[in-house]
């Protein structure tokens, strides 16, 4: 999941006049001069505000006039560039994308530079002085506000201060530009007739051809996961692998390790260890000894799995492959051979599967059961504002009240330059405004399904449906917020947290009855997955557990490790844990690591956090276990606890509060097939 800065277009003078309508919807049709001038207005008024602010007469400092004025200040300026910068990773104009990065990058440095400002830092601190009683969310957003002005260096020398602040802006122009990289890949395997082996034949109907009648593979998911999947020639497998994961490398590695050691040295200078350190303190976790813990102990549990598994994988190799297959499960055979046993052991071939579930169906079907669980109406759109002629609008009512709660998108395709992951965008963040009302919360999942054709609709696999799933658990997370500060709404919650919520909405997509709801079969909507289908399916969860969950944990230890051990080669050392840790090698000819999206978006020294999320959400599911799925008060439980706080109570505490109970990672592991 990526964050971005919220927005609502808010008194953007003339030109962004039309921007907000009455239900809080956004402009996206800017152009890049409208962005530019947007974004240096939004930065002129916050200055204003902030200015007023710091010119309070001692005497006279109040919560409201300094803390409420410094987040409202700030949050304002939040909801004026995010529309703008979101664009990045939507629009269709390159021109577009390029100035909404450009304001991206100067938005985030101006986040640096405020909190590096004195007059700032001594208006707060004054206000903090005076020993206020101050309660609940009020309390915690003074403490939160001081302890981000001295993670920027406020009590060290106004030379170190200075020197963060360079180094931290810089490091902001590497982050976003690796991403923006990324973004705009567009190389391609081309392939002949025979070179495609194994593929269904809506596979190949719907590439593009290339000259002397070969045709075109994508790095885009719709074409590169099943190709990994389905091709029968492992060298036509490595050759659109080593594409992959050599994605915008020349660029990017330079670009990560910069910032890997820009990121030691800010830490160092604030008084850090590491980066990880740094990273860790204001995380459940806490400090990477716990991370490291928490990882070695998995990883103990997981590898005799995976061993089984890499054995069982390489005997189907031998078969197929006869004398001239090695004993060696490469990256580009673990996706194959996996597939080739659901079809071998448990009879199950994706493209069959995926003929149930048209995106349509199972989007209608998602919302049915989130609606029901958690106390919900969606309703259609017809006349908002798109970027693209294929977005979906919905409005969110409460089920009991009808009350309008907020708005999301559906931007479920691919196109050129567009975001290539599956993602939940915050547009516009939930709080309260000055005068009592509640904004309502916007936010958009972006995601690259393959699209329709003429001959079919668009058909996603299970894992496809599962990623939807949690994608539109973010989603629910972002707009159920009842924070009274932006700086709490939503997911801005703890980053080792932040995942739990939506995988644990993950486990609905395991159900029968959930299944049924979810499928229709693209030619017929009232043919639903077959039982027996579905009991083979649910046999083979935890077929390549070992496998899934070592390489989650490899993730999770490289981005320790470059965090911790700051000048080591990226690529060796990547190499070097790949196979340690994944018991898979990595190819000697890529550099994956300048396609980790995650090191460069947020997620650095915090990978873990998918699987220490996943420990949270195994356990809040198996209440739902004993309870029933579908319990509407257990799931409306659920979101007056889980969702609707965001970060405005302690994450462990409403998770203790849900559970009855500590949490443990009983219910984990019993999920992913380790007694």
């Amino acid at each position: 999941m990526r964050k971005i800065f919220v927005a609502v277009l808010l008194s953007l003078a003339a030109i962004l006049q039309a921007a907000v309508s009455s239900s809080d919807l956004l402009n996206f049709e800017l152009k890049p001069d409208q962005i530019k001038t947007a974004c240096a207005q939004a930065k002129e008024r916050s200055d204003a505000g902030l200015k007023t602010l710091a010119g309070v007469g001692a005497d006279k400092r109040s919560f409201d006039n300094t803390v409420l004025a410094f987040e409202s200040t700030l949050q304002d300026y939040v909801d004026a560039i995010n529309g703008p910068t979101f664009l990045k990773y939507v629009s269709t104009d390159k021109t577009v994308r390029d100035a909404a990065h450009e304001c991206e990058v100067d938005s985030e440095q101006y986040g640096v530079e405020v909190y590096t400002r004195e007059e700032l830092y001594n208006a707060l601190k004054a206000y903090s002085g005076t020993k206020p009683a101050l309660q609940g969310e009020d309390k915690k957003l003074l403490e939160k506000i001081l302890l981000e002005f001295k993670r920027n260096g406020f009590g060290l020398s106004s030379d170190k201060r200075a020197k963060i602040k360079e180094l931290k802006k810089r490091l902001i122009d590497l982050e976003l530009t690796f991403g923006k990289n990324l973004n705009e890949v567009k190389d391609q395997l081309e392939l002949t007739r025979e070179e495609l082996e194994g593929m269904p034949e809506d596979f190949i109907n719907r590439l593009s051809t290339a000259v002397a009648g070969r045709f075109i593979v994508t790095l885009d998911y719709p074409d590169y996961f099943p190709f990994m999947e389905n091709a029968r020639r492992w060298d036509a497998r490595k050759a659109l692998e080593t594409k992959y994961d050599n994605r915008a490398s020349t660029m990017n590695i330079v670009l990560l390790e910069e910032a890997i050691g820009l990121r030691h040295e800010i830490a160092n200078l604030l008084g850090y260890p590491t980066h990880a350190h740094y990273v860790l303190e204001d995380r459940m976790a806490k400090d990477p000894k716990n991370v490291k813990d928490f990882l070695n102990r998995l990883q103990a549990k997981l590898k005799p799995l995976a061993e089984a598994e890499i054995k069982e994988r390489l005997s189907i190799k031998a078969a197929q492959e006869g004398k001239k297959a090695d004993k060696k499960l490469y990256v580009w055979d673990w996706r194959y051979y996996n597939n080739q046993l659901k079809k071998s052991k448990y009879d199950i071939d994706q493209e069959k599967i995926k003929e149930y579930f048209p995106l349509e169906v199972v989007t209608g079907g998602m919302l049915e059961v989130y609606q029901k669980l958690l106390g919900l109406k969606y309703r259609k759109v017809e006349d908002g504002a798109l970027w693209h002629q294929d977005i979906v609008l919905y409005e969110v009512r409460d089920a009991g009240t009808d009350d309008l709660i907020a708005h999301f998108y559906m931007d479920l395709f691919p196109r050129d330059g567009k975001y290539k992951h599956a993602a939940a965008f915050t547009l516009v963040k939930g709080r309260r405004l000055p005068d009592g009302s509640y904004r309502k919360p916007v936010s958009s999942i972006v995601a690259n399904f393959n699209k329709p054709t003429a001959d079919r609709p668009s058909l996603l696999k299970h894992d496809e449906v599962e990623t939807l799933f949690h994608e539109f658990g973010h989603i629910m997370h972002q707009v159920l917020t009842k924070a009274k500060y932006g700086r709490f709404s939503g997911t801005s919650v703890a980053r080792d947290f932040v995942e739990a919520p939506s995988q644990m909405l993950e486990n609905w997509v395991w159900g029968k009855e959930v299944l049924k709801s979810l499928s229709g079969h693209y030619k017929d909507k009232n043919q639903k997955l077959p039982d027996e289908l579905l009991g083979r399916m649910i046999a083979a969860k935890n077929m390549d557990s070992g496998l899934r969950y070592l390489r989650q944990a490899f993730f999770a230890t490289v981005d320790l490790e470059y965090h911790t051990r700051p000048k080591a080669d990226s690529t060796a050392l990547y190499a070097d844990l790949m196979e340690k840790v994944s018991l898979i090698p990595m190819n000697p000819a890529t550099n994956p690591q300048a396609s980790f999206g995650h090191l460069m978006g947020g997620y650095d020294a915090a990978y873990y956090g998918y699987l220490w999320s996943e420990v949270y959400s195994a356990d809040m599911f198996s209440r739902f276990e004993k309870e029933g799925v579908m319990n509407t008060d257990l799931g409306r439980l659920y979101r007056e606890l889980i969702l609707e706080p965001g970060r405005s109570h302690d994450e462990a505490e409403q998770l203790t509060k849900f559970l009855g109970r500590e949490p443990n990672e009983e219910a984990f592991l019993k999920s992913i097939g380790i007694k």
